[in-house]
């Protein structure tokens, strides 16, 4: 068995009982121990699965229903339930999209709205069925993040990466930020996902799967740049270490992300809140005008006290890589510049904290 970088695991010492074989040629017959088959199954992947979900669910159960509220102080998340729920009263009506009337005097005005996240809130409707709103809402968002951390510790898994059970804890606990804002009933945590499962469809070389992938993330969020990006550091990776052009993961995810935009219920004003959000936020200046703090970056002592141990995690990596040819080496130098990636981006950004410590 071997982890992401290509090395062999350090196998564990088996008890084996051999007895005596009851054939005529008295050959003897080895077999395991009770206690070596119940370390097989205890380090087993579905053993392992089950741990870590177990682990991350009473985590995040622990933070989400600490307060009565829904985690964590963020007014946004009130929105994006009521939200889901009015899209689902708007297609019973027969008036799907609905109208957005709330914010008449601003650019979200009822003509220009657009729901940016809509898929996200389409998965958020099954919890606006509860009686209780504020339960629904706090379930589904502790669910959805749970997912989000789970899926990187399946990638871990899959890619037979060595003491995973302790690269998760140090997950859990490697920024305060990043447990307050995957906690939140926002869309980061299913971005998560979608991403990772498009890290492991690069991993694995399903280019075709890329378009459909894309295309579901560019209406459940705006992140799907990120998967652009991967698809971009992919094919820089394949360039480097064989010499070649992979254009394919390029085009599948252009091709998906630009049907994202067109095949929308908001097409083609979700183009012009693209370019807003663009000209607006990304920048390395101040902002032309205010906006949430959570585009705004933490101080130099107040971004390493919180990510002290994801940039921990970077230097080991940055130390630890060796360039080589070899598959694990290439997804080993994907996923570290990937991170670097969102390393840059949490130091400008504060919103990336929950894809900052997911990144290591």
């Amino acid at each position: 068995m071997e982890n992401i970088q290509g090395g062999a695991l350090p196998a564990d010492a088996a008890e084996v009982e051999r007895t005596e074989g009851g054939g005529d040629d008295g050959a003897e017959a080895a077999r395991p121990s009770w206690r070596a088959r119940l370390w097989e199954v205890l380090s087993g992947r579905p053993a392992l699965l089950t741990l870590g979900a177990l682990i991350v669910g009473a985590v995040f159960w622990y933070l989400q229903f600490s307060t009565a509220a829904i985690c964590c102080g963020d007014y946004d998340a009130y929105y994006h339930f009521r939200w889901s729920r009015m899209l689902w009263d708007g297609m019973l009506a027969g008036n799907f999209p609905p109208s957005f009337d709330a914010l008449p005097l601003t650019t979200l005005n009822a003509k220009d709205y657009v729901d940016h996240h809509f898929l996200f809130h389409v998965l958020q409707t099954p919890f606006t069925f509860f009686p209780d709103f504020q339960t629904g809402a706090k379930l589904g968002t502790w669910l959805f993040a749970c997912l989000a951390v789970l899926s990187c510790y399946w990638l871990m898994l899959r890619n037979r990466v060595s003491y995973p059970l302790v690269w998760l804890v140090a997950l859990v606990g490697s920024s305060a930020p990043f447990l307050y804002r995957i906690n939140m009933g926002k869309a980061m945590s299913v971005s998560i996902v979608l991403l990772i499962v498009g890290i492991h469809l690069l991993f694995e070389r399903k280019y075709r799967w890329l378009l459909p992938l894309s295309f579901v993330f560019a209406l459940t969020y705006d992140m799907f740049a990120l998967l652009v990006a991967a698809a971009l550091m992919w094919a820089a990776v394949i360039l480097w270490s064989e010499r070649r052009v992979e254009w394919k993961p390029v085009l599948f995810v252009g091709i998906g992300s630009l049907l994202g935009f067109v095949i929308n219920p908001y097409f083609p004003h979700n183009f012009q809140l693209l370019y807003e959000h663009l000209l607006i936020k990304v920048t390395a200046k101040d902002f032309s005008t205010q906006v949430g703090s959570e585009w705004y970056p933490y101080s130099t002592w107040e971004f390493l006290g919180n990510c002290g141990v994801a940039l921990a995690a970077m230097v080991a990596g940055y130390l630890a890589f060796k360039d080589s040819g070899d598959r694990g080496r290439q997804r080993a130098l994907l996923l570290l510049l990937f991170s670097t990636l969102l390393m840059l981006a949490n130091m400008r950004w504060r919103r990336f904290a929950e894809t900052r410590a997911r990144g290591n």
